[in-house]
């Protein structure tokens, strides 16, 4: 995909399993891993880092160990690589929650923490989502 965001983490990390748990697997894409380890803290779920989905790599792989409740979160319109990750689990029953931009026009403008909050992409949108499709408390931290 092309970037058309400055967006980014605020550290580099290596693609990879960055935390265990056992309620289920959350795959953050690209500029998206600080909100998600900020949003899943405290919660019982293994994050998984990807710089891109296409193509999977060896730690989407790893993650077919855990619980079967996959939550991608990609910065690009929600549910585009669904599709590649359904197909990395196909032998492997499972629940798939894809959060990203909604499909929907926003003809307010602002800041690029604005349209994350527009599009559910802030840190307690993204913690109330994740938490919802899980089925835990919201409790923070």
């Amino acid at each position: 995909y092309v970037r058309l965001s400055l967006q980014q983490n605020a550290a580099a990390y290596e693609q990879g399993v960055l935390r265990e748990g056992a309620r289920g697997t959350v795959i953050a894409v690209g500029p998206m891993l600080d909100r998600v380890l900020e949003a899943t803290a405290g919660l019982d779920v293994a994050v998984v880092y990807l710089t891109a989905v296409r193509p999977l790599v060896v730690a989407l792989h790893s993650a077919r160990t855990r619980a079967p409740n996959i939550i991608l979160v990609e910065p690009y319109q929600e549910g585009t690589s669904s599709a590649a990750v359904a197909a990395a689990f196909v032998d492997v029953a499972h629940r798939l929650l894809a959060v990203g931009v909604k499909n929907i026009e926003h003809r307010s403008y602002g800041t690029p923490a604005d349209h994350d909050r527009a599009h559910g992409l802030d840190v307690t949108s993204l913690r109330q989502r994740i938490a919802g499709f899980l089925d835990v408390p919201l409790e923070r931290r």
